[in-house]
Protein backbone atom coordinates (compact mmCIF):
# COMPACT_ATOMS: atom_id res chain seq x y z
CA UNK A 1 0.00 0.00 0.00
CA UNK A 2 0.93 3.92 -0.76
CA UNK A 3 -0.49 6.76 -0.07
CA UNK A 4 0.27 9.56 -2.08
CA UNK A 5 -0.35 13.62 -0.82
CA UNK A 6 -0.24 15.87 -3.72
CA UNK A 7 -1.53 20.16 -3.31
CA UNK A 8 0.08 22.85 -4.31
CA UNK A 9 2.21 25.39 -1.69
CA UNK A 10 0.21 26.40 1.50
CA UNK A 11 -2.04 23.48 1.90
CA UNK A 12 -0.20 22.29 4.72
CA UNK A 13 0.45 18.94 2.90
CA UNK A 14 4.14 17.86 5.23
CA UNK A 15 2.50 18.74 8.05
CA UNK A 16 -0.61 16.52 7.09
CA UNK A 17 1.58 13.44 6.23
CA UNK A 18 3.09 13.91 9.37
CA UNK A 19 0.36 13.56 11.07
CA UNK A 20 -0.88 10.27 8.81
CA UNK A 21 2.13 8.75 9.45
CA UNK A 22 1.92 8.80 13.04
CA UNK A 23 -1.57 7.46 12.98
CA UNK A 24 -0.76 4.92 10.07
CA UNK A 25 2.63 3.81 10.98
CA UNK A 26 4.70 5.29 8.21
CA UNK A 27 7.38 6.92 6.42
CA UNK A 28 7.47 9.93 4.07
CA UNK A 29 8.67 10.30 0.75
CA UNK A 30 9.21 13.81 -0.47
CA UNK A 31 7.81 14.65 -3.85
CA UNK A 32 9.66 18.14 -4.22
CA UNK A 33 12.24 19.32 -7.15
CA UNK A 34 14.06 21.44 -5.04
CA UNK A 35 14.26 19.94 -1.23
CA UNK A 36 16.24 17.62 -2.72
CA UNK A 37 19.62 20.32 -2.34
CA UNK A 38 21.38 20.33 0.67
CA UNK A 39 21.33 23.87 2.06
CA UNK A 40 18.13 24.63 0.60
CA UNK A 41 15.51 24.90 4.01
CA UNK A 42 13.89 27.51 4.47
CA UNK A 43 13.69 28.49 1.23
CA UNK A 44 11.89 25.45 -0.08
CA UNK A 45 9.88 24.78 2.97
CA UNK A 46 11.16 21.42 3.85
CA UNK A 47 9.29 21.35 7.22
CA UNK A 48 7.78 23.68 9.95
CA UNK A 49 9.83 26.06 11.46
CA UNK A 50 8.95 24.97 14.88
CA UNK A 51 9.64 20.93 14.16
CA UNK A 52 12.11 19.13 15.73
CA UNK A 53 14.71 18.13 13.38
CA UNK A 54 17.30 15.27 13.23
CA UNK A 55 19.70 15.76 10.15
CA UNK A 56 20.82 12.74 8.43
CA UNK A 57 22.49 11.43 5.22
CA UNK A 58 19.67 11.11 2.53
CA UNK A 59 16.60 11.69 4.70
CA UNK A 60 15.75 13.87 7.63
CA UNK A 61 14.05 12.53 10.86
CA UNK A 62 11.21 15.10 11.85
CA UNK A 63 9.28 14.93 15.18
CA UNK A 64 10.06 11.62 15.16
CA UNK A 65 8.65 10.95 11.70
CA UNK A 66 11.50 9.55 8.71
CA UNK A 67 11.64 11.93 5.83
CA UNK A 68 12.92 10.52 2.34
CA UNK A 69 14.12 12.64 -0.12
CA UNK A 70 15.94 15.66 1.49
CA UNK A 71 19.43 16.68 0.81
CA UNK A 72 19.88 14.25 -2.32
CA UNK A 73 22.01 16.42 -4.07
CA UNK A 74 24.70 19.16 -3.88
CA UNK A 75 23.70 22.82 -5.08
CA UNK A 76 23.83 23.61 -8.65
CA UNK A 77 24.25 19.53 -9.86
CA UNK A 78 21.49 17.90 -11.64
CA UNK A 79 18.55 16.19 -10.66
CA UNK A 80 15.89 14.87 -12.99
CA UNK A 81 12.49 13.54 -12.68
CA UNK A 82 14.14 10.47 -13.74
CA UNK A 83 16.55 10.36 -10.82
CA UNK A 84 13.52 11.29 -8.36
CA UNK A 85 11.75 7.73 -10.02
CA UNK A 86 14.76 5.73 -8.94
CA UNK A 87 15.14 7.19 -5.52
CA UNK A 88 11.21 6.81 -5.06
CA UNK A 89 11.23 3.57 -5.94
CA UNK A 90 14.14 1.91 -3.93
CA UNK A 91 12.07 4.41 -1.04
CA UNK A 92 9.37 2.53 -1.28
CA UNK A 93 10.64 -1.06 -1.21
CA UNK A 94 12.20 -0.23 1.90
CA UNK A 95 9.86 1.12 3.71
CA UNK A 96 7.49 -1.72 2.83
CA UNK A 97 9.95 -4.08 3.44
CA UNK A 98 10.04 -2.35 6.79
CA UNK A 99 6.03 -2.91 7.09
CA UNK A 100 5.54 0.43 7.28
CA UNK A 101 3.63 2.80 4.79
CA UNK A 102 5.08 4.67 2.44
CA UNK A 103 3.53 8.54 2.08
CA UNK A 104 4.46 10.70 -0.79
CA UNK A 105 3.88 14.03 -0.29
CA UNK A 106 4.86 17.29 -2.41
CA UNK A 107 4.01 19.73 -4.91
CA UNK A 108 6.10 18.88 -7.64
CA UNK A 109 2.73 17.16 -9.74
CA UNK A 110 5.38 16.50 -12.94
CA UNK A 111 7.73 14.09 -10.28
CA UNK A 112 4.44 12.43 -8.49
CA UNK A 113 2.67 11.80 -12.33
CA UNK A 114 6.04 10.01 -13.46
CA UNK A 115 6.01 8.28 -10.33
CA UNK A 116 2.34 6.96 -10.84
CA UNK A 117 2.15 6.66 -14.18
CA UNK A 118 5.81 6.01 -15.47
CA UNK A 119 7.99 8.48 -17.43
CA UNK A 120 8.11 7.76 -21.42
CA UNK A 121 11.43 9.78 -22.03
CA UNK A 122 13.48 7.03 -21.03
CA UNK A 123 15.38 5.74 -24.05
CA UNK A 124 15.41 9.32 -26.08
CA UNK A 125 18.47 9.91 -26.28
CA UNK A 126 20.84 13.15 -26.70
CA UNK A 127 20.48 14.96 -29.98
CA UNK A 128 23.43 16.71 -30.17
CA UNK A 129 22.60 18.65 -32.84
CA UNK A 130 19.36 20.02 -31.77
CA UNK A 131 20.93 20.76 -28.43
CA UNK A 132 23.77 23.04 -30.24
CA UNK A 133 21.00 24.48 -31.95
CA UNK A 134 18.82 25.29 -29.07
CA UNK A 135 22.39 26.23 -26.53
CA UNK A 136 22.01 29.70 -28.45
CA UNK A 137 18.55 30.92 -27.81
CA UNK A 138 17.49 32.70 -25.08
CA UNK A 139 15.30 30.80 -22.34
CA UNK A 140 11.82 32.94 -23.04
CA UNK A 141 12.40 31.79 -26.62
CA UNK A 142 13.13 28.20 -26.00
CA UNK A 143 9.80 28.43 -24.14
CA UNK A 144 7.66 29.88 -26.58
CA UNK A 145 9.33 27.21 -28.82
CA UNK A 146 7.96 24.58 -26.42
CA UNK A 147 4.37 26.16 -26.08
CA UNK A 148 4.05 26.07 -30.14
CA UNK A 149 5.18 21.63 -30.24
CA UNK A 150 3.75 21.05 -27.08
CA UNK A 151 1.34 23.10 -25.11
CA UNK A 152 0.44 20.83 -22.69
CA UNK A 153 4.40 20.50 -21.17
CA UNK A 154 4.90 23.76 -20.89
CA UNK A 155 1.82 24.92 -19.51
CA UNK A 156 2.35 22.60 -16.26
CA UNK A 157 6.09 23.69 -16.05
CA UNK A 158 7.00 25.21 -12.67
CA UNK A 159 8.67 28.51 -12.55
CA UNK A 160 11.93 26.87 -11.91
CA UNK A 161 12.10 24.64 -15.56
CA UNK A 162 10.82 28.04 -16.97
CA UNK A 163 13.83 29.22 -16.09
CA UNK A 164 16.22 26.69 -16.62
CA UNK A 165 17.76 26.56 -20.23
CA UNK A 166 19.00 23.32 -19.66
CA UNK A 167 15.50 21.48 -18.93
CA UNK A 168 13.96 23.81 -21.42
CA UNK A 169 16.45 22.35 -24.12
CA UNK A 170 15.54 18.80 -22.84
CA UNK A 171 11.38 19.62 -23.12
CA UNK A 172 12.24 20.41 -26.11
CA UNK A 173 14.08 17.30 -27.21
CA UNK A 174 11.66 15.44 -25.69
CA UNK A 175 8.74 16.43 -27.76
CA UNK A 176 10.42 16.95 -30.97
CA UNK A 177 11.15 13.34 -30.78
CA UNK A 178 7.65 12.50 -29.98
CA UNK A 179 6.52 14.76 -33.01
CA UNK A 180 8.51 12.80 -35.35
CA UNK A 181 8.73 8.96 -33.95
CA UNK A 182 7.68 6.99 -36.34
CA UNK A 183 4.41 5.21 -36.38
CA UNK A 184 3.75 2.36 -33.91
CA UNK A 185 7.05 2.73 -32.03
CA UNK A 186 6.77 3.87 -28.39
CA UNK A 187 9.67 4.15 -25.83
CA UNK A 188 8.56 2.29 -22.32
CA UNK A 189 10.22 3.30 -19.27
CA UNK A 190 12.67 0.08 -17.77
CA UNK A 191 10.73 -2.27 -15.38
CA UNK A 192 13.13 -0.83 -12.58
CA UNK A 193 11.99 2.42 -12.85
CA UNK A 194 8.44 1.42 -12.45
CA UNK A 195 6.35 1.87 -9.45
CA UNK A 196 6.45 -1.32 -7.35
CA UNK A 197 3.25 -3.41 -8.32
CA UNK A 198 1.24 -1.57 -4.76
CA UNK A 199 -1.97 -0.51 -4.13
CA UNK A 200 -2.54 3.40 -3.75
CA UNK A 201 -4.40 6.00 -2.69
CA UNK A 202 -4.06 9.53 -4.45
CA UNK A 203 -5.03 12.41 -2.30
CA UNK A 204 -5.41 16.10 -3.65
CA UNK A 205 -5.55 19.41 -1.16
CA UNK A 206 -6.88 22.62 -2.89
CA UNK A 207 -8.29 25.56 -1.98
CA UNK A 208 -9.83 28.92 -3.73
CA UNK A 209 -7.26 31.03 -4.84
CA UNK A 210 -7.46 33.79 -2.61
CA UNK A 211 -7.20 31.41 0.56
CA UNK A 212 -4.24 29.68 -0.75
CA UNK A 213 -2.48 33.35 -1.14
CA UNK A 214 -3.30 34.94 2.63
CA UNK A 215 -1.87 31.52 3.65
CA UNK A 216 0.92 31.83 1.49
CA UNK A 217 2.06 35.41 2.39
CA UNK A 218 1.88 34.48 6.35
CA UNK A 219 4.25 31.61 5.32
CA UNK A 220 6.52 33.89 3.36
CA UNK A 221 6.39 36.56 6.48
CA UNK A 222 7.32 33.62 8.42
CA UNK A 223 10.58 32.32 6.55
CA UNK A 224 11.55 35.71 6.03
CA UNK A 225 11.47 36.46 10.09
CA UNK A 226 13.79 33.20 10.21
CA UNK A 227 16.64 33.33 8.10
CA UNK A 228 15.27 33.16 4.53
CA UNK A 229 17.79 35.92 3.44
CA UNK A 230 20.38 34.65 5.49
CA UNK A 231 19.71 31.01 4.21
CA UNK A 232 20.68 32.48 0.69
CA UNK A 233 23.80 34.57 1.72
CA UNK A 234 25.09 31.32 3.16
CA UNK A 235 24.86 30.24 0.06
CA UNK A 236 26.34 32.49 -2.21
CA UNK A 237 29.34 32.56 0.37
CA UNK A 238 29.44 29.01 -0.12
CA UNK A 239 29.88 29.40 -3.73
CA UNK A 240 26.91 28.24 -4.83
CA UNK A 241 26.21 30.20 -8.67
CA UNK A 242 24.29 33.37 -8.45
CA UNK A 243 23.00 32.11 -11.72
CA UNK A 244 22.14 29.11 -10.79
CA UNK A 245 20.17 30.24 -7.64
CA UNK A 246 18.14 32.70 -9.89
CA UNK A 247 17.37 29.75 -12.18
CA UNK A 248 15.63 28.05 -9.24
CA UNK A 249 13.07 30.91 -9.32
CA UNK A 250 11.05 32.06 -6.39
CA UNK A 251 12.55 32.46 -2.83
CA UNK A 252 16.43 31.94 -4.58
CA UNK A 253 15.93 34.17 -7.52
CA UNK A 254 14.67 37.35 -5.64
CA UNK A 255 16.31 37.25 -2.48
CA UNK A 256 19.56 36.66 -4.69
CA UNK A 257 18.12 39.68 -6.58
CA UNK A 258 18.00 41.72 -3.24
CA UNK A 259 21.44 40.71 -1.94
CA UNK A 260 22.95 41.31 -5.64
CA UNK A 261 21.73 44.85 -4.89
CA UNK A 262 19.68 44.65 -7.94
CA UNK A 263 16.54 45.68 -6.28
CA UNK A 264 15.37 46.72 -2.81
CA UNK A 265 13.99 44.27 -0.26
CA UNK A 266 10.28 45.43 -0.44
CA UNK A 267 10.97 44.27 -4.14
CA UNK A 268 12.25 40.88 -4.05
CA UNK A 269 8.95 40.35 -1.15
CA UNK A 270 6.66 42.05 -3.50
CA UNK A 271 7.49 40.14 -6.87
CA UNK A 272 7.75 36.72 -4.36
CA UNK A 273 4.39 37.12 -3.57
CA UNK A 274 3.31 37.35 -6.95
CA UNK A 275 5.58 34.44 -8.30
CA UNK A 276 4.31 32.45 -5.52
CA UNK A 277 0.63 32.89 -6.27
CA UNK A 278 1.45 31.98 -9.97
CA UNK A 279 3.06 29.17 -8.74
CA UNK A 280 -0.15 28.14 -6.37
CA UNK A 281 -2.44 28.61 -9.66
CA UNK A 282 0.19 26.41 -11.85
CA UNK A 283 -0.06 23.50 -8.93
CA UNK A 284 -3.65 23.33 -8.91
CA UNK A 285 -3.87 23.12 -13.21
CA UNK A 286 -1.62 20.20 -12.40
CA UNK A 287 -4.83 18.34 -11.19
CA UNK A 288 -5.86 17.93 -14.40
CA UNK A 289 -2.37 15.23 -15.17
CA UNK A 290 -4.42 13.43 -12.64
CA UNK A 291 -7.94 13.24 -14.61
CA UNK A 292 -7.85 9.49 -15.93
CA UNK A 293 -6.59 8.64 -11.95
CA UNK A 294 -9.07 8.00 -8.87
CA UNK A 295 -8.21 11.18 -7.09
CA UNK A 296 -9.88 12.34 -3.90
CA UNK A 297 -10.11 16.06 -3.82
CA UNK A 298 -9.93 18.02 -0.35
CA UNK A 299 -10.76 21.49 -0.37
CA UNK A 300 -8.67 22.99 3.37
CA UNK A 301 -10.80 25.85 3.39
CA UNK A 302 -13.84 23.48 4.20
CA UNK A 303 -14.60 23.07 7.85
CA UNK A 304 -14.42 19.22 8.36
CA UNK A 305 -12.12 18.84 5.65
CA UNK A 306 -9.10 16.87 7.57
CA UNK A 307 -11.96 14.53 9.46
CA UNK A 308 -13.25 13.42 6.72
CA UNK A 309 -9.77 13.05 4.90
CA UNK A 310 -8.31 10.70 8.06
CA UNK A 311 -11.79 8.94 7.50
CA UNK A 312 -11.03 8.14 4.10
CA UNK A 313 -7.57 7.05 4.50
CA UNK A 314 -8.33 4.90 7.70
CA UNK A 315 -11.25 3.28 5.61
CA UNK A 316 -8.86 2.58 2.81
CA UNK A 317 -5.92 1.75 4.94
CA UNK A 318 -8.06 -0.96 7.10
CA UNK A 319 -9.95 -2.24 3.63
CA UNK A 320 -6.27 -3.05 1.82
CA UNK A 321 -4.49 -4.45 5.16
CA UNK A 322 -7.22 -7.18 5.30
CA UNK A 323 -6.67 -8.14 1.57
CA UNK A 324 -3.19 -8.28 2.20
CA UNK A 325 -3.48 -10.32 5.41
CA UNK A 326 -6.23 -12.66 3.59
Amino acid sequence: MMLVLYGPTATGKTDLALQLAGKFHGELISADSRQVYTGLDIGTGKVGLSSKVEKHERYWLVDGIRINGFDLIDPGKQFTAADFVKFANNSIVQTIELKKLPIIVGGTGFYIKALLQGLNSFGIAPDPDLRSRLEKLSKETLFQKLAKINPNRAEVMNESDRQNPRRLVRAIEIAMHKKYQVSGIRYQVRTKYKIPDTKYLLIGLTAPNNYLFTKADGWLKKRMDNGLVEEVESLIRRGVSKMWLESLGLEYRWITRFLTKQITKDQAIQRLRGDIHDFIRRQKTFFRQFANSDIQIFDISASTWQSKLEKKVQSWYISHSLQASA
